[in-house]
């Protein structure tokens, strides 16, 4: 009788354990990715002007967006790693010289130029959302 007491109570501590797993996992946010409408339309357009005024007297946008260019390398990153950099390191000859929306901005037009479709809200300048989207390359027909 005691070996079955014993043996029913780690059947039930066991399903209690696998309960457990499944109601963390259940609640576990779901990773959004850049190709989630992270950002808006008009972020994108004030981001374009942004870019060509600043930006673009170093930088052709196809360093960003083309074959084998940074986003590809960024692949797998958090945005916040990316936007970080950028704000802290851009405009080379005067960084941090922009608001933190302004970067933001231009984070959206890149992104909308690599292929990627804004969604309805700004793309975030905290820190914590952003470390919540992850970069992955735009689904391109036929892959």
């Amino acid at each position: 009788m005691i070996r079955r007491t014993s043996r029913l109570a780690a059947v039930v501590g066991c399903c209690a354990a696998a309960a457990a797993t499944c109601v963390t996992l259940a609640q576990a946010p779901v990773p959004r990715t850049v190709r989630d409408g992270v950002f808006s339309a008009a972020q994108v357009e004030r981001g374009r002007g942004v870019f060509s005024s600043v930006c673009m007297d170093c930088h052709e946008i196809e360093e960003f967006t083309g074959v084998d260019a940074y986003l590809e390398e960024m692949e797998g990153e958090n945005v916040w790693d990316v936007f970080e950099y950028i704000w802290a390191e851009m405009p080379e000859d005067y960084p941090a010289s922009l608001e933190a929306e302004e970067y933001a901005d231009v984070l959206a037009y890149i992104f909308s130029v690599w292929g990627l479709a804004a969604g309805d809200e700004d793309l975030p300048t905290e820190r914590a959302p952003l470390e919540s989207i992850v970069i992955a390359r735009p689904e391109r027909p036929g892959s």
